[in-house]
């Protein structure tokens, strides 16, 4: 008799993990003690080809999930404007994205918020004329760089007019081609001056005889506006989505996401070949570009003084560059 009591209740039990399976969802107990069903739900993690993929090298590698019945899946786009349309239907809940286009997708809708600062500027003017001593010494030069109304163009306009250069008269600014184009213009000597960022600066200098960084904007900036540290420059953002729904799961990855930048500064080597495995970078490039592309954790709060002194800039040289406005307090999330 006890024999066929114990297997009714084995069917039993194993009658209610099917169930619970099936159902694809949780119960929450919540403080007036009542079990609230929540539904399974996916979301997607966009990350970018180039250095702010790096930051991301660890939740690729380890495919990390939050937990709380949330489920990650993970793209690899090849710049931050192929994910504007996602994120704006819907298909995209997390991204990597410069901070003033966070900014402008909050102010303007779908209201994504800041999560974190995962990357902080590495951008730097090189050149073969080692005349170059100064910001006003870039008059009558044509400079290369990339992303039109992207980041590195607002502030090489703005660091050029802190230094009594009209942007559109003084110099000339050439958006023909991307960073990698730009770098090898550079090495075989077919562009003089460049604007770029790391790990292409790397590129250059260890392949040309004659380029080299003659100037920091990150260092001009502080010297302008004050700060304690360089400019912030690729935000991790969220969607409503994921932050209404799951905002427990939010944290859960921005917790992951500071981990994962601190284990790639650790253990570049290991890192590279995640980052060469899921198209990033090559790890040639990727062990070289770690240490000296400006990945770093800051978290939504740390960054919000900083991040909201870069957006004023931005918004006083142009305010379409972050939606018109400001973004209020509601950009910055917090657990």
């Amino acid at each position: 008799m006890s024999r066929k009591i114990f297997k009714n209740h084995r069917l039993l039990f194993i009658l209610v993990i099917i169930l619970f399976t099936l159902s694809g969802s949780i119960n929450i107990l919540t403080a007036n003690g009542v079990q609230e069903k929540k539904e399974e739900i996916e979301i997607t993690v966009a990350v970018f080809k180039g250095p702010s993929g790096i930051a991301a090298t660890k939740l690729l590698g380890d495919n990390f999930q939050p937990g709380f019945n949330t489920k990650v899946n993970y793209i690899i786009l090849g710049s931050p404007m192929e994910a504007v349309a996602k994120m704006t239907s819907g298909e995209v809940d997390a991204v990597f994205l410069p901070v003033n286009m966070a900014a402008k997708l909050y102010t303007k809708g779908p209201r994504f918020k800041l999560a974190a600062v995962s990357g902080l500027g590495s951008l730097y003017m090189v050149s073969t004329d080692n005349s170059i001593k100064n910001w006003f010494d870039l008059r009558g030069k044509t400079i290369y760089l990339t992303g039109k109304g992207a980041t590195p163009d607002y502030l090489l306009r703005y660091l050029l007019l802190e230094n009594g250069l009209n942007p559109a008269e003084d110099v000339k600014l050439d958006f023909s081609a991307q960073a990698p184009q730009i770098a090898q213009l550079m090495i075989a000597g077919r562009a003089e001056t460049s604007f770029i960022p790391q790990p292409f600066v790397l590129q250059i200098e260890t392949n040309s005889n004659v380029a080299k960084t003659v100037l920091d904007p990150q260092k001009e900036l502080l010297r302008i506006r004050g700060g304690k540290q360089a400019f912030p420059f690729t935000a991790f953002a969220i969607s409503p989505k994921l932050y209404e729904n799951r905002p427990e799961a939010a944290a859960s990855l921005i917790e992951a996401l500071e981990k994962s930048i601190t284990w790639t500064l650790e253990n570049p080597k290991e890192a590279s070949q995640i980052i060469e495995n899921y198209g990033i970078m090559s790890a040639v490039i990727a062990k070289k570009a770690i240490p000296v592309s400006g990945i770093e954790f800051v978290s939504a709060a740390e960054a919000k003084e900083s991040v909201e002194d870069f957006l004023k800039m931005m918004l006083d040289l142009d305010p379409v560059s972050v939606g018109g406005n400001l973004p209020d307090e509601g950009f910055y999330f917090s657990k």
